[in-house]
């Protein structure tokens, strides 16, 4: 017990060290580009240290983890400061939002009910989250809060599990292919027409009809378009080390010779 509380207490003052760089950093004499930097700006920068973050994990590499971590853990700090900086609020005013909101949705761990399965536990917490939402907007839709800024196939997949939530949803699964089929033929009108608006549109309604697919067979879309990018990117760079190797490069390849190079890339990846 007095290790954890100081690990707690450690952590408490690399947080206050943490604070002092951002004021010093921020304060008269510190940098340019900091002092430069607002909320929306930083939110760029969030993301992207957020997504090193995801590849580090998804790769195993504990050390980058943990230095990741610590860009991430800045750049939400950083946010937090430039609202204080306004008067919005405080950073303790963010760790007890978080404290009270964890309590909350866990009535099973800090009060007296009863919840035994992960699914009881989503669809408890999801029941929570409403009741939040009601009580803080008189306009409650099932749709309020779901972050716009997330990747377009995560939102379309959240989106699609709201609303199936309330029964908007098909019956059966033929009946989403049957969609499927529909915008596929609307996306290629659209093309035959040199309608590039209406062609933009109707691409939106494929790619969300095919979500709701994935929603149908349990498959995350997001993670499925991630794995399948960086597959074909490992092929093409085992196609492009071959052509380093023989001392030629990819532009200068034509089609059939690029075909049978992705053709032997595939052949090795199954090998191995």
């Amino acid at each position: 017990m007095k290790n954890e509380l100081s690990d707690v207490w450690s952590a408490e003052c690399s947080l206050v060290s943490l604070w002092q760089i951002l004021k010093r950093l921020r304060g008269e004499g510190g940098c340019p580009w900091d002092q430069k930097q607002t909320p929306e700006s930083m939110i760029s920068y969030f993301f992207g240290e957020s997504y090193e973050l995801a590849d580090a994990v998804d790769e195993g590499r504990p050390q980058e983890v943990c230095e990741e971590l610590g860009d991430v853990l800045f750049q939400l700090l950083f946010i937090a400061f430039l609202y204080e900086e306004k008067g919005a609020f405080r950073l303790q005013d963010v760790l007890r939002a978080i404290e009270t909101k964890l309590i909350r949705r866990h009535p099973h761990v800090f009060g007296e009910e009863k919840l035994d399965t992960v699914e009881a536990v989503a669809q408890r917490w999801e029941e929570i989250k409403g009741v939040e939402k009601m009580e803080n907007s008189r306009q409650f839709s099932v749709l309020s809060g779901i972050p716009r800024s997330q990747p377009s196939l995560a939102l379309a997949m959240e989106v699609s599990r709201k609303v199936a939530t309330v029964g908007f949803d098909w019956q059966k699964e033929e009946q989403v292919w049957e969609k499927v089929n529909e915008e596929m033929a609307e996306f290629r009108q659209s093309l035959d027409q040199n309608d590039p608006d209406q062609a933009a549109m109707e691409f939106g309604d494929l790619l969300f009809s095919l979500v709701n697919v994935a929603r149908f067979r349990a498959i995350d879309p997001e993670q499925s378009l991630t794995n399948m990018v960086v597959k074909f990117t490992r092929r093409f760079q085992h196609m492009e080390a071959a052509l380093l190797d023989a001392g030629k490069q990819a532009a200068d390849q034509g089609p059939q010779e690029l075909e049978r190079l992705w053709q032997a890339a595939k052949a090795c990846e199954l090998k191995e």
